[in-house]
């Protein structure tokens, strides 16, 4: 089975829509969102629509649970606040009771899938070193687990050692992170998700060119902190 995956999709239409168009992810038997569809960018109900269409399996990501008002602007900072309360204000009761229904982990045919790290969901920890790296695998004990939150495509092996290949065979106890669709921060600026093969047991990172100008734009057309619009053309 080939899964498309994707998270941290932040309300970016542009890049969305250019992910879900690329041809390496066509053939996909189902696609699963890792959470954050909204958040700093400027079309958060267009980006719920879609993914509440095309996936097959969604988990709630911060952004997405501030959205909802079930977690307070204090688990964001100064622009994330801004940008937050504008995104409350775009969403209707649909989209929040949409949001309100998204567990914070699931299983789909035996991987582990969840934002945050798997040990602690609702805590919001950002796997980037050995230990939370380590303490996320033995969480949840599946031979394959996958996140996003950090916006960088990344991968983790049992003994919490970590690598930036962009494709191979899977480790055994695998934790993959599969980047951000709306904005990456590991200075590259391209749309990125992550193609997985379940019976070959292999993973690819795709990253995508979109019209990153015409999304910054967009966020200042919104009035959104000017900053979350430079830091897409920067890829950080």
């Amino acid at each position: 089975m080939l899964l498309r995956i994707l998270s941290d999709i932040h309300g970016n239409l542009a890049a969305l829509k250019a992910v879900l168009e690329d041809p390496s992810g066509e053939k996909a038997d189902s696609t699963i969102c890792l959470g954050d569809v909204v958040g700093y960018g400027s079309h958060p109900a267009e980006c719920i629509n879609i993914i509440r269409k095309i996936c097959s399996e969604v988990v709630a990501g911060n952004h997405d649970q501030g959205a909802a008002r079930l977690i307070g602007l204090s688990h964001f900072n100064t622009d994330g606040q801004k940008a937050m309360e504008w995104t409350r204000e775009q969403l209707d009761l649909e989209h929040i009771d949409w949001i309100k229904s998204l567990p914070l982990q699931t299983f789909y045919y035996g991987i582990s899938l969840s934002h945050a790290s798997m040990k602690a969901p609702s805590s919001w920890i950002y796997i980037l070193k050995t230990s939370t790296a380590i303490d996320a695998v033995l969480a949840a004990g599946e031979y394959l687990s996958i996140y996003g939150h950090t916006h960088i495509p990344m991968e983790w092996n049992r003994h919490g050692e970590c690598s930036d290949r962009p494709a191979g065979l899977l480790n055994d106890f695998s934790l993959l992170n599969c980047g951000s669709v709306g904005q990456p921060r590991d200075g590259d600026p391209r749309a990125a998700y992550l193609l997985l093969n379940t019976e070959e047991r292999t993973f690819r990172h795709v990253r995508v060119k979109y019209d990153v100008h015409r999304a910054a734009t967009a966020i200042k057309a919104a009035g959104l902190p000017e900053h979350l619009a430079r830091r897409l053309l920067l890829g950080k």
